[in-house]
């Protein structure tokens, strides 16, 4: 099994960093020309293999913060490794998909044989046949399904893989009838066709499912409507999928256990939308489960970010480092640096900060991921994530 998590404590020595990167932002490349970059997590040296990550730097609002924090942890990921595989090409997308494809033609005009990122559905779909044409891989941070395919493999954290990962923990502990209360959003489909397709690979099954406006109104009617079925239930209704987050999840759970639905009667079941602090003020929930990242990893990467970058990194943060990482596998000692698909795809997959992952020949991830408790205090794993793939994974 392969390592990406490559740890060095060492400094840069004096060794000038300058010839690792190339980018667009001057101030960046001019520092970084002059070798004045300290590494934040390690050294390194030069490298012959081009890779491009085309990222939103100048977008409006958040995302150009999210691109930010890509871009740290991409160029933190190769000097951490001490890697003198690959040089990395940094482009900005601007958000948008124009920018995505002037990003993409410039970088693969540099000689770019492998691209990490965009960060946008509408920047991936924009460039792929882009690099298609050229025969470049592209490893994208989207989180949308459907981008993914013919060279675009998708370096992200997908609603299907924390829910065939949760199901998959529920059904061995015989949580197999399953009623569901899903978001009339596009979160919500994907969340409702992710959870058809577990049930039925592990033995489980649905017996009601209601779909919801995303109102207080709406939450109210279906979650009486719920609660009703809950109770009257013929088919022993074991566990309650509730793919929600936030503001919303507090107002559903209040609902829910107003209309009489109590953590005694079924077991609440989520996604990594609950993966964020306000969840353990839902009382209904506390004691469901969803599928994620340990705990442990998650803050063993924010804290080292922390520490060199002087603030907590967002979560999406972590894909860049492990697609630098996994850069420099799949792209040592390649005819012209450029990754096969084979490559790609080893079934054995990887291990990167947020754990085990493998990318399927559609271009989706899978990840073994662990299976987490709500408590009052924070998540707490219950079931470790897989070491390795095997046969039933």
């Amino acid at each position: 099994l392969l390592t990406l998590l490559l740890v060095s404590a060492c400094s840069t020595g004096g060794v000038s960093v300058g010839s690792l990167f190339s980018d667009d932002e001057p101030k960046a490349g001019n520092a970084q020309q002059q070798g004045q970059q300290p590494s934040p997590f390690g050294s390194a040296t030069n490298g012959p293999v081009k890779v491009a990550i085309l990222l939103p730097l100048s977008a409006q609002g958040q995302t150009a913060a999210v691109g930010k924090a890509l871009k740290n942890a991409a160029e933190a990921a190769l000097l951490d490794a001490g890697s003198q595989s690959i040089q990395l090409i940094t482009k900005d997308t601007r958000g948008n998909a124009d920018g995505a494809r002037v990003a993409a033609n410039a970088a693969l005009n540099e000689g770019a044989t492998l691209i990490l990122g965009p960060l946008l559905s509408s920047e991936v779909q924009a460039i792929a046949p882009i690099a298609l044409q050229r025969n470049v891989p592209v490893v994208a941070f989207s989180s949308v399904a459907g981008v993914a395919g013919n060279g675009v493999y998708l370096m992200s954290f997908l609603p299907s893989e924390e829910v065939s990962n949760l199901m998959r923990y529920a059904a061995t502990q015989g949580v197999r009838n399953i009623a569901a209360m899903v978001p009339q959003s596009s979160y919500g489909g994907i969340a409702e066709n992710a959870l058809n397709q577990a049930v039925a690979a592990n033995g489980a099954k649905i017996v009601a499912l209601d779909r919801y406006p995303r109102s207080a109104a709406g939450v109210a009617s279906t979650s009486k409507a719920v609660a009703a079925k809950i109770a009257n239930s013929t088919n022993d209704i074991q566990g309650l999928f509730l793919p929600e987050g936030g503001a919303m999840l507090a107002n559903a759970g209040n609902s829910l256990s107003a209309a009489g639905v109590s953590s005694g009667k079924v077991r609440m079941l989520g996604t990594g939308l609950w993966d964020e602090r306000s969840t353990a003020n839902v009382r209904l929930v506390n004691g469901g489960w969803y599928a994620g990242v340990s705990p442990d990893l998650i803050a063993r990467f924010a804290d080292r970010y922390q520490q060199a970058y002087g603030n907590k990194p967002p979560r999406l943060a972590s894909l860049a480092y492990d697609a630098v990482s996994l850069a420099i596998i799949v792209t040592r000692n390649t005819p012209g640096g450029v990754p096969s698909a084979q490559a790609i795809t080893n079934p054995e997959g990887f291990k990167g900060v947020n754990g085990l992952f493998r990318f399927r020949p559609n271009g989706q991830i899978q990840r073994g991921l662990a299976i987490l408790e709500v408590t009052p205090t924070g998540p707490r794993e219950i079931s470790p994530a897989p070491g390795r793939f095997n046969a039933g994974f």
